[in-house]
């Protein structure tokens, strides 16, 4: 079934009067559709949970979560991707493997001989002696299973505990795939941990005061001279804990943000200012903060922070939730259950991509849509609202967003697990004249 994108109407967010008119595209187009559904292979459900790309030698592979199976797609150059995933790779939730929440792309040759891969769980496996062994799961270019080294002290935790689908595991790396490195959380044992590059071993994240837990979102920001890992707490709702690892080898505590209940129940990164360093978005149940990260990497150690209130911190811009003609975006029990950076129209800075399951598209309930966000000074506006046209309560589009590279533009894709399948979207109104292809006319 070809399922197409359908785009139109005016926007407007909230009670503002900034509004944007679209364009459309309709089920009879099937010669270089501006949406190519991605098919789940058989016997998989729920594909979609989660989405993560990395480089490859020919263009760029796809990973998806289903609900128990990270799969593979051959995008390319992402023009003309693979509808058929290439391969598959079970995580069944036991102590051999249990998934991550978010997926992470790494580039690390130096690590794994391999251009790229993707981190996607947790597990142990019996040494020659038959002693229990940790590992982090990588699956790499070319389908190849590779692994990193947990820290002795989770490998000690591990000993003798049993894992399974509902323990809490999640990492996390920088949105610029040249940064080579990696953080991890098992808030279970509690452990935070970062790697490298190149180290065989990984560098452990201090503890936190009064044994509280930190790991139900991870984000990456590199500057000059370290990176910056936020952890949203597993003990309270309302924080996000800052880590610096300086030369990718000594790891301080520096401070803490507090908010409104859920604030950090989604982090990510992107550029949305000038200064050449990722900022930090923050969810929380009705709104996504963009904080500077720049000021972030200026924060000095403190291993018993006082928390900083989330409208202290040196916000860049914030948005709520959206409606467009066809849809509905400001239903559900939070406004976003994905976000992302992208550059959708070649130019700095980034756009603001958030996900949004709960949509009500053309009267069907959670059929699910992507709202575009552009950033103007200190404020967003919506800039565009991706679905397909035959939309059908309960597919959830946009329980996952991530991008790929197209034509110097990204392409943005949406896991739709109600649907069992990846939607990847070539068209937007930003897109710059000469970045579209067939697909766009």
């Amino acid at each position: 079934m070809t399922r197409l994108a359908a785009i139109g109407g005016c926007l407007m967010v909230l009670a503002a009067a900034t509004t944007s008119c679209t364009w459309t595209r309709f089920d009879d187009v099937l010669d270089n559709p501006p949406v190519e559904r991605l098919e789940a292979p058989s016997g998989t459900s729920s594909l979609g949970l989660s989405l993560a790309t990395y480089p490859t030698a020919a263009g760029v592979t796809l990973a998806a979560t289903a609900s128990d199976h990270v799969v593979l797609y051959d995008l390319g150059t992402a023009s003309e991707p693979s509808t058929i995933a290439t391969s598959s790779q079970s995580c069944l939730g036991d102590n051999s493997c249990v998934m991550t929440k978010h997926l992470a792309r790494l580039k690390s040759p130096a690590r794994t001989d391999n251009l790229g891969c993707v981190a996607y769980g947790l597990g142990t496996i019996a040494d020659s002696s038959g002693t229990p062994v940790g590992k982090l799961w990588l699956y790499c270019e070319g389908s190849v299973r590779r692994s990193l080294d947990l820290p002795q002290t989770l490998q000690d935790w591990l000993s003798g505990r049993v894992l399974n689908a509902q323990s809490a595991f999640e990492v996390a790396s920088p949105r610029l795939v040249d940064k080579p490195t990696l953080v991890a959380a098992l808030p279970d044992a509690p452990a935070l941990w970062f790697y490298d590059e190149s180290n065989t071993l990984p560098v452990e994240l201090p503890s936190l005061p009064d044994n509280q837990k930190a790991g139900r979102a991870l984000a990456m920001i590199p500057y000059a001279g370290g990176t910056v890992v936020a952890a949203s707490s597993l003990t309270t709702d309302d924080t996000v804990w800052l880590f610096q690892v300086v030369a990718n080898t000594t790891a301080a505590l520096t401070g803490c943000i507090r908010g409104t209940s859920q604030l950090g129940r989604l982090l990510a990164t992107g550029e949305f200012d000038s200064d050449d360093v990722d900022d930090l978005l923050v969810a929380d149940a009705s709104t996504v903060y963009v904080i500077a990260g720049s000021s972030l990497a200026a924060l000095p150690a403190n291993g018993t922070p006082t928390c900083i209130d989330i409208n202290s911190t040196q916000i860049i811009a914030k948005t709520g939730c959206a409606n467009l003609t066809d849809l509905n975006g400001c239903v559900g029990q939070g406004f976003a259950s994905s976000i992302s950076a992208a550059n959708l129209d070649g130019i700095p800075p980034d756009e603001l991509v958030v996900g949004v399951p709960d949509a009500v598209v053309r009267g069907e309930s959670a059929a699910g849509a992507v709202f575009i966000y552009g950033i103007h000074g200190t404020s967003f506006s919506v800039a565009d609202g991706l679905f397909v046209s035959s939309a059908t309560a309960g597919d959830r589009l946009g329980t996952s967003v991530t991008t790929a590279p197209i034509s110097n533009v990204d392409a943005v894709l949406a896991g739709a697990p109600g649907d069992n399948s990846v939607m990847e979207f070539f068209c937007n109104s930003l897109m710059p004249a000469e970045s579209k292809s067939a697909r766009c006319p």
